[in-house]
């Protein structure tokens, strides 16, 4: 019998093994972290009272210190940021997304509050504000 029957056949070894296992491993990693880098979406209802506009977003695991909440004319603005890093594993992680909603009118800064309670924020803007003004019609 011939040895050459008895031992196991290894395939020749690709000269791009090496670098296709290195780019497996990359893929592998990142797709690990996929989901630190899609933005979930912020789930928002709004809804009126006689006097005010309430908008209550879902915000479930932020602290008042990752919320920003920002007015541009009619717009409110909301945005989260979770950004942690492991200093042993030199990994930086980080989750942001954001939210506009589209007021029927400019939104007053002074006289719009904001409260932050069991992962909903509850913003209640006055519908009548010292910065609306209307104009009278002439007959």
């Amino acid at each position: 019998m011939d040895n050459k029957d008895n031992r196991s056949v290894r395939p020749e070894r690709n000269p791009f093994h090496g670098l296709m296992e290195q780019m497996d491993a990359f893929f592998n990693e990142s797709a690990k972290n996929f989901n630190t880098l899609v933005r979930r979406p912020i789930n928002v209802r709004t809804y009126e009272t006689q006097s005010n506009l309430i908008v209550e977003a879902e915000l479930p695991g932020y602290k008042r210190d990752q919320i920003q909440l920002e007015i541009i004319g009619n717009q409110l603005r909301i945005a989260v940021e979770d950004f942690s890093s492991n200093e042993q594993e030199k990994n930086y992680r980080g989750q942001r997304a954001e939210r506009t909603i589209t007021i029927p009118f400019t939104i007053s800064e002074k006289e719009t509050k904001a409260d932050l309670n069991n992962g909903i924020l509850r913003i209640t803007i006055p519908k009548k504000n010292s910065s609306r003004r209307f104009i009278d019609i002439n007959d």
